[in-house]
């Protein structure tokens, strides 16, 4: 009877001791799962614990290759993809064979363009030869993005493999907007808006629009009205272009350096082309003045602004030539100083402006290099359109060009 009881004894202690180890191991947890376009066959990367773990195979059976790899060495990169979403890739390797699944979202097909679709990617390769390309079923992508950049930085993973610093936003998976708390002051930002931020991430753009209003309604900066107007000028399926003007007036109206030159730029573009709204020439002349020269003392400039001014400049020429005989040099100077934020092909566009002018011996080349020497900004006129190796000199090339417009504004010629 004693070995009896002993016996149970021991088995009863196995059994918590089983039990114990299993409530203390760490659960496997889903990063992306997805069936093979055409095949009944499914590919997903999971997180257990500090290890990242791969597997391939039929859903029903076990996996037919399963591949791990510690968090601290899993080869993980980055690339910024469209609507503010993230593209992740992660490579395994087996010998001198990698799998390398990406998954993220892309630009939408007809009939909407403008709706982010999801998308996964599994390549095989060895010796770096590609030995298989398999696309996920969309609809049968399930992902949480993101997860794998919080179980690296937990463990303090600081860069991708090829060397870029993670990002450090907070990671938020965000309940709708109607379902969140009001908006606080967050440092430089909001909870709202780094709400819109993580929902976007993970492709829900409907949800992304909601704490953007959220954050423009609370007025503690611009950053959510700026990401609402391009959401509601953008994309099809959100689109409102009362709204989106609305939000882009104020964040156009406000003191933010960086974003509200893009906000003038997108206002009044839609002046330019009668995008929502009765196309007003002046109305696009005077905003996007402000996105390429005028919005604030830092010198921060949109230059695609800049390339839709010289184009507004030359369809108010013709829609009233007698009010700017020598529009070319406004558009010169606009073009001059969109290329100083490299644009390269814009540079070489003002150049072939600025030889153009020359080769027809035209007036405004004249008044261009008359102001180049009254005001002795640059060494000539051609020389404003040289593209610059660095930010100071673009910065300072960049207050130089202001006076210039200035003065070409003021130029009787």
């Amino acid at each position: 009877m004693r070995q009896i009881t002993t016996a149970l004894v021991l088995l009863l202690a196995a059994a918590w001791m089983t039990a114990a180890m299993a409530a203390d191991a760490p659960r496997d947890e889903a990063v992306l799962t997805c069936r093979i376009q055409g095949q009944d066959r499914e590919v997903s990367v999971s997180i257990t614990g500090t290890r990242a773990t791969y597997r391939y195979g039929s859903s029903l059976q076990k996996p037919e290759l399963t591949l791990r790899s510690p968090l601290a060495d899993l080869d993980y990169r980055r690339k910024n993809g469209p609507g503010e979403t993230i593209d992740e890739i992660v490579t395994f390797t087996n010998g001198d064979t990698a799998y390398r699944v990406a998954a993220g979202f892309k630009n939408g097909a007809a009939p909407d363009p403008t709706a982010l679709q999801p998308f996964g990617l599994l390549t095989v390769s060895r010796a770096g030869r590609t030995l298989a390309a398999l696309s996920c079923r969309p609809d049968s992508i399930r992902r949480v993005h993101d997860r794998l950049l919080a179980g690296m930085r937990e463990i303090g993973r600081e860069r991708s493999s090829d060397g870029e610093s993670f990002p450090n936003y907070e990671i938020q998976y965000p309940a709708p907007a109607d379902q969140s708390p009001p908006c606080k002051a967050d440092f430089n930002v909001d909870t709202c808006w780094s709400r819109g931020v993580g929902a976007a991430r993970g492709g829900d753009l409907r949800g992304a629009l909601g704490h953007y209003d959220m954050s423009c309604d609370a007025h503690l900066d611009d950053l959510g009205c700026y990401e609402a107007g391009k959401l509601y000028l953008q994309n099809r399926q959100l689109r409102d272009y009362a709204k989106a003007q609305a939000r882009f007036a104020r964040v156009c109206d406000g003191s933010d350096p960086g974003r509200g030159p893009y906000a003038c730029k997108y206002l009044e573009w839609m002046n330019l082309t009668a995008t929502g709204v009765s196309r007003n020439l002046d109305q696009a002349w005077s905003k996007l003045a402000r996105a390429c020269f005028l919005h604030n003392d830092a010198d921060m400039i949109d230059p695609e602004g800049c390339h839709f001014f010289a184009k507004t400049v030359f369809a108010v020429r013709d829609a009233k030539p007698s009010r700017y005989p020598r529009a070319d040099l406004l558009a010169y100077v606009a073009l001059s100083q969109a290329c100083t934020d490299d644009a390269r092909t814009v540079c070489d566009e003002a150049l072939a402006l600025y030889q153009t002018g020359i080769g027809q011996h035209a007036p405004w080349t004249k008044s261009c290099d008359a102001l180049v020497r009254a005001k002795g900004m640059f060494a000539s006129c051609k020389d404003m359109a040289r593209p610059r190796a660095d930010y100071d000199s673009a910065i300072a090339t960049r207050r130089k060009l202001k006076v210039m417009f200035l003065a070409a504004l003021d130029d009787p010629t």
